[in-house]
């Protein structure tokens, strides 16, 4: 028994002496490759993105027209438009000088307002001749009756009825120009919010929009326990409302609704729990724990999408309907029934799809789905049926629309190009990433004969941020998918500030933009977030477990999203070269901002509520920016610093949980406020534990520090 005791005393000591010897390596490698940061470096900010204005009195049109001349004197708009036009057009014009312009339309034979159908005009086009005398309005259908009538709206509301004579004759380069607005990332519209919206996109020429619809922010009446007193969404009746109202404006409101991915709220109920294609849970990227993909082998499958369809598509006009099935990130991975060839995978996919196209088109509906799984994998191409519209989505400035676009046209495939606002993940938006992506896919489109261009504007990692951030996004999007060869004449931030802010300083729009741009001073653009967004996804936590679970998901990214080796060499030298975060710079560049936002006379009803929703914009970028000066200099910076640091962010968390619920109840339903909330509410909490330890005794202190050190070069070594 001795014997046992001491060969079992010298093996507890063994085990000691390996794992303090552990410890202090562990500690000295983080000491060594982690322990200090450089200071940021000074650096001015780039020039302003706003394309000055020829001539500054004029009104400003967008989209801007394809043929414009000025003409001289002014055409006085009346209270009420005498109008002639054909009797098949006259109740539609009343309606849309009392939609665009605010006034009684009166038929009458020599009015000063003259419509003429003319059938050498294209689809969608139209001239307008404004003399002192008259308005002469020549259009082929209804909808380019309804343009030239936007484009009147504009030049009155600038010119304060005083209309400059002018001649235009225009048409849109792509047919279908259409907004994806996501319901669905815990922020629910109210009906007044989305009217609005409708209101913003008619005025831009947009003639379709889609509401993003996953889990239950649509209240499907056959599924009323899964979402009664848990979820406020919109109802059938509201739908059927906007519908209308979207009508009324040429825009069609299309079904949408996910039908394979993105299932995590029906698939965490007891009732479907069971039909998940991994029904234990699959690590993405070894990474992020999920259940979110249907089985599509599955026939209840079928049966519930069926069901939730038969729910949703009665509330809409529209003759299409936009399945989704992007995403399936769990597919083929079952335990049960793993297919490891990728070949299989798509296989299955495109025969599940090809089962809803058959369902979609009993229903009177042609079928709109993404692209990504086709896009990777192409062979399955020539099995896609030619009524299926294929969505070819790519949120980066660099995305492959150049390499898919052809391939579907050759192919002879209906598509859109789908770019992105860039707001999501970022507060403020990353506005030249947003450019140049809106810019790749409508110029491809257009080259390559797309039906059309729907920009995405999505809620990822909590919506935090608010409505008015992408309306930059919508305006350029607008813009280029009417007359793509403006782009480099769109004077987006005076639009912003004349037209849509209402501005009489002129500055929001500039300020907008350049609120936009802050990423400039980062460490490295990533993908459709900035790195200071990306610091909510964690909160406190050590710099080097920070940057390698940053290099581990987007090594993972770039094998989930197409790229070519020019975009994956440059991703990987970026990350390997990165610049210092510079986070003074950050703070005077927004400071600058919101100081301006503040000079600011913004003549809109909602004009205290904008300027609060930037507001608060503002200090989450600030909040973002003191957590990375936290994770990046603690280490250097003395506890009385430390403490004064977290008693700011402190402050900072207060305000804007504070903030960010008065200002959502403004425009939404209350939804999932708490979900969106919640990283905020993690950051007050690290906070608050970090701030009890600066005041502990000096030596438990540094013991804390140390473990944390140790665990971060463990963790980063496991992550490589």
């Amino acid at each position: 028994m001795k014997r046992f005791f001491r060969v079992a005393k010298y093996l507890v000591f063994g085990l000691l002496a390996i794992a303090l010897l552990a410890f202090i390596g562990l500690l000295l490698y983080y000491q060594v490759n982690y322990q200090n940061t450089p200071p940021p470096p000074t650096m001015a900010a780039a020039p302003s993105l706003n394309k000055p204005l020829a001539n500054p009195e004029l009104p400003i049109l967008l989209p801007i027209p394809k043929k414009m001349s000025w003409t001289g004197g002014h055409f006085a708009l009346p209270q009420s438009l005498r109008f002639s036009a054909p009797a098949e057009d006259v109740e539609a014009i009343k309606k849309i000088t009392q939609i665009q312009l605010h006034r009684e339309g009166i038929a009458a034979a020599g009015g000063a307002i003259q419509c003429v159908k003319k059938s050498d005009l294209a689809e969608q086009a139209y001239r307008l001749t404004v003399t002192p005398a008259k308005v002469l309005i020549e259009y082929h259908d209804q909808p380019g009756l309804f343009y030239a009538f936007t484009t009147l709206k504009q030049l009155a509301s600038q010119a304060k009825d005083q209309i400059p004579g002018v001649q235009i004759e225009d048409q849109p380069d792509l047919k279908t120009r259409g907004v994806m607005l996501d319901i669905s990332r815990n922020k629910v519209p109210t009906l007044k919010t989305l009217m609005g919206m409708v209101d913003f996109l008619a005025d831009l020429k947009y003639n379709h929009l889609q509401l993003y619809v996953e889990g239950f922010s649509f209240g499907y009446p056959s599924f009323k326990k899964l979402w009664q007193e848990k979820e406020t969404p919109l109802l059938p009746e509201e739908i059927r409302q906007l519908d209308a109202y979207c009508k009324d404006r040429y825009i069609d409101l299309v079904p949408n609704q996910n039908c394979l991915g993105h299932m995590a709220a029906w698939l965490e109920t007891e009732e479907y729990k069971d039909l998940a294609e991994c029904p234990e849970g699959y690590r993405l990227l070894g990474l992020v724990y999920m259940k979110t993909t249907l089985s599509p082998t599955d026939p209840r499958t079928l049966q519930l999408v069926k069901q939730m369809s038969e729910d949703l598509l009665p509330n809409f006009s529209s003759n299409k309907f936009n399945v989704n099935l992007d995403e399936p990130f769990e597919l083929g991975k079952s335990k049960k029934r793993r297919i490891d060839d990728p070949k299989e995978v798509a296989k299955l996919y495109m025969d599940y799809a090809k089962k809803l196209n058959t369902y979609v088109n009993s229903k009177g509906k042609s079928m709109m789905m993404w692209g990504d799984v086709v896009s990777r994998n192409p062979e399955i191409i020539p099995e896609i049926p030619k009524n299926i519209t294929l969505l070819e989505w790519g949120y980066e400035s660099d995305h492959l629309f150049k390499t898919f676009c052809p391939r579907y046209q050759k192919a002879g495939l209906h598509y859109m190009v789908c770019p992105g606002t860039s707001s999501w993940s970022s507060f403020t938006s990353r506005l030249e990433n947003m450019m140049a992506n809106v810019e790749n896919a409508v110029g491809n489109g257009v080259k390559y004969g797309a039906d059309g261009m729907v920009t995405t504007d999505w809620g990822d990692f909590g919506h935090l941020q608010y409505l008015t951030v992408s309306y930059a996004g919508l305006s350029y999007a607008g813009a280029l998918s009417w007359n793509f060869a403006s782009k480099n004449q769109v004077p987006l931030g005076d639009y912003l500030s004349r037209e849509v802010f209402k501005d009489k300083t002129g500055t929001m729009g500039d300020v907008v933009m350049e609120l936009g741009r802050y990423r400039q001073f980062e460490e490295y653009p990533i993908i459709s977030m900035t790195t200071t967004g990306m610091s909510y996804m964690f909160g406190i936590l050590d710099k080097s477990m920070n940057r390698a679970i940053f290099l581990k998901m987007q090594s993972g990214i770039s094998d989930l999203m197409p790229m070519d080796d020019e975009i994956r060499n440059k991703m990987a030298y970026d990350y390997s070269h990165p610049k210092v975060y510079n986070y003074p710079a950050i703070l005077d560049f927004v400071a600058k901002q919101e100081k301006r936002l503040l000079q600011t006379h913004l003549d809109r009803p909602d004009s205290t509520l904008i300027r609060d929703e930037y507001k608060n914009a503002i200090r989450m970028i600030r909040l973002g920016c003191a957590i990375k000066r936290f994770n990046y200099y603690h280490q250097q910076q003395t506890a009385s610093e430390n403490k004064a640091l977290l008693t700011e962010m402190k402050t900072l968390c207060t305000t804007i949980l504070s903030e960010h619920e008065r200002v959502w109840m403004q425009r939404n339903k209350r939804s999932r406020i708490d979900l969106s909330s919640a990283s905020l509410e993690k950051i007050q909490n690290q906070v608050n534990d970090q701030l009890a330890r600066q005041d502990q005794f000096g030596l438990v202190r540094w013991v804390k520090n140390s473990m944390d050190e140790v665990i971060a070069a463990a963790g980063s070594l496991y992550l490589k």
